[in-house]
């Protein structure tokens, strides 16, 4: 994946969607891409330009090489996430912590272009089955990072209170004509729903709302909350706020990647404190849905 010129195949890998989603985003012009000689060819910096330009919220244009006072995490959406940042401003008022939810992949090419200073992931790699570590392995190879473990959590399918529809597997989706809504593409949460529609063999088509996308998880759960979907994807605990039904999918590992020359730093420790405190991790478990055994550890490192 280090070649500037990336396949119809490669670029599908590295998004993590199937090639059928790449042609159709060909053809809607929705993607950049130039055909030579017959085939379909990707400029590398343009698809990584693309993924940080389609994702909701801009993170920060330029930053310093390493984090002052002012701490940017760009990436995945997570509560327990937003809970450590919360905890960490008001127990450290000389730092500003802020979070941007642009989504896993797009937190990382922002962190390897130096436009945030932490990237909060969650990607599975499809060939390993591990999470976040793999992934930069084979996607970012000259990234050198310490990943951070902020909690495991269990995601799944999101339904209506009592479940009406009667959807309890992904194949449900398709066969009972389920409204769904989904998550935005580069997302870790969009990862891991494609890569159990590809076990499944189940084409994305039949799915009445895949296209239809949200940027958070609660945004996913307040529409099936509303009526606006019957069934999406997202984190036990969101269901559990809202009282809805949740139909477990799978446990994952949502980590920090920092760089590790910034790991350090006076504001990453700040951080690391407040993650590894007892009392942050009993009001996490206290939202359901997550395990703190490995959380604060450093869960890899790449220097």
């Amino acid at each position: 994946m280090t070649r500037e010129m990336l396949t119809t195949k490669e670029v599908a890998e590295y998004l993590s969607i199937n090639e059928k989603q790449v042609y159709r985003l060909i053809k809607e012009k929705k993607i950049p891409a130039t055909r030579i000689t017959g085939k379909w060819l990707f400029p590398k910096n343009l698809i990584e330009e693309w993924v940080v330009a389609s994702a909701r919220e801009s993170v920060a244009p330029s930053l310093r090489p390493g984090p002052g006072h002012q701490v940017v995490i760009a990436g995945s959406n997570d509560l327990a996430l937003e809970l450590l940042v919360k905890n960490a401003n008001l127990q450290n008022p000389d730092y500003t912590i802020s979070i941007s939810n642009v989504g896993s992949l797009a937190g990382l090419i922002a962190l390897e272009h130096g436009n945030c200073h932490v990237a909060a992931t969650h990607l599975l790699d499809q060939e390993t089955g591990e999470y976040n570590s793999s992934f930069i392995r084979k996607h970012f190879p000259e990234m050198k990072v310490v990943l951070l473990n902020v909690a495991h959590r269990e995601q799944g399918l999101i339904v209506k209170k009592g479940n009406p529809l009667g959807i309890k597997t992904l194949k449900h989706l398709a066969t009972k004509k389920a409204k769904f809504i989904n998550r935005q593409e580069g997302s870790g949460t969009r990862v891991l729903l494609d890569y159990r529609l590809r076990e499944l063999g189940i084409d994305p088509e039949s799915i009445a709302g895949y296209d239809r996308t949200s940027y958070t998880h609660m945004e996913v759960a307040l529409e099936v909350f509303s009526g606006g979907a019957d069934a999406g994807v997202g984190i036990m605990a969101v269901a559990r706020m809202l009282g809805l039904d949740f139909m477990p999918l799978a446990k994952e590992r949502f980590d920090l990647a920092i760089p590790t020359a910034s790991f350090s730093t006076d504001a990453v420790q700040a951080l690391c404190a407040v993650l590894r405190s007892d009392e942050f991790k009993t009001n996490v478990v206290s939202m359901g849905g997550y395990e703190v055994r490995d959380t604060g550890k450093v869960v890899y490192e790449r220097d």
